[in-house]
């Protein structure tokens, strides 16, 4: 019984933290954007050059059709504009996205709420060929590129780090970017690097001491309620929900509604479904579902 229920309380952790947490090393989306809105979202695969993405031809044409929408790609919760693009394989339909890292904007909208194309499994099957692909295009470094590290030798770290990272060796990752972070204090991106390797390996306090090193929005704020979650502190995580510093009223009822189900305080949990109703029957559907 107390094995059923502890399965019960990490799946719905899982779910909770799944459905919040964005981090640098995870996933990356391109947008199609109208008017500072997104339109439609493609996702995208990582490579060890900190600007350059693997991504579908099908963006490209949609982008070509909508002719006064532009591309972003989401990283470490920002927006970049791409500024190039190289077909890269043409047979299997993978360009390549070159975004500009000096010109970023905080993403101000939830990835739940656009339409995304999940399906890379082409690029992820032939990554490698396609990595090497880009070391034919950009035998160099690229101009006009703006990194998170300034000098020749963080850049080697940094594809250390990377590689290690892709190779599932979290901890030697984790060392490298923060000898990097060490001589560049406030970047923010190897910060997020560093919380998403931490919480990926379960160190959660470590990976919460890092996100609190970040600046202050309601993302980050959802991934430490998150952890709290994670960790059983259920009266931190109600602390946190109730300082009313989140707008997303939706994440709030429903995540109150999970901790007071996972507390036995159902007629609290009860509550906080009745309130989300009011604001997104589709998660209402999903917390009623669980309280049954």
């Amino acid at each position: 019984m107390k094995y059923a229920l502890t399965m019960c309380i990490l799946g719905i952790c899982v779910l909770l933290l799944s459905a919040n947490i964005t981090w640098a090393g995870e996933y990356f989306y391109l947008f199609l954007m109208e008017e500072g809105k997104p339109i439609y979202g493609y996702r995208v695969l990582e490579t060890y050059k900190e600007d350059v993405f693997l991504g579908k031809v099908e963006a490209i044409k949609k982008w070509i059709i909508l002719s006064k929408s532009t591309l972003y790609i989401s990283k470490d919760q920002y927006l970049f504009p791409v500024k190039d693009s190289k077909i890269l394989d043409r047979a299997n339909g993978v360009v390549l996205f070159l975004i500009d890292l000096s010109q970023k904007v905080e993403r101000d909208f939830s990835l739940d709420k656009v339409i995304i194309d999940q399906d890379i499994k082409k690029m992820i099957n032939n990554k490698q060929r396609l990595l090497s692909k880009i070391e034919e295009i950009f035998p160099s470094p690229l101009k006009e590129r703006t990194t998170i590290a300034s000098k020749a030798e963080d850049i080697n770290l940094l594809a250390l780090a990377k590689n290690y990272e892709t190779m599932g060796q979290t901890q030697k990752a984790i060392e490298i970017y923060e000898e990097i972070l060490k001589k560049n204090t406030f970047s923010f991106e190897i910060i997020s690097k560093i919380a998403s390797l931490y919480y990926k390996s379960g160190n959660f306090n470590k990976a919460k001491e890092y996100i609190q090193r970040l600046p202050k929005s309601e993302d980050n704020l959802k991934k430490i309620i998150g952890i709290s979650v994670a960790e059983r502190k259920f009266e931190d995580a109600l602390t946190l929900l109730n300082s009313g510093d989140l707008q997303d009223k939706g994440y709030l009822h429903y995540t109150k509604g999970i901790i007071f189900y996972l507390m036995n305080r159902r007629d609290e949990a009860y509550k906080e479904l009745i309130e989300l109703k009011k604001v997104d029957s589709k998660l209402a559907d999903s917390l009623r579902d669980l309280l049954r």
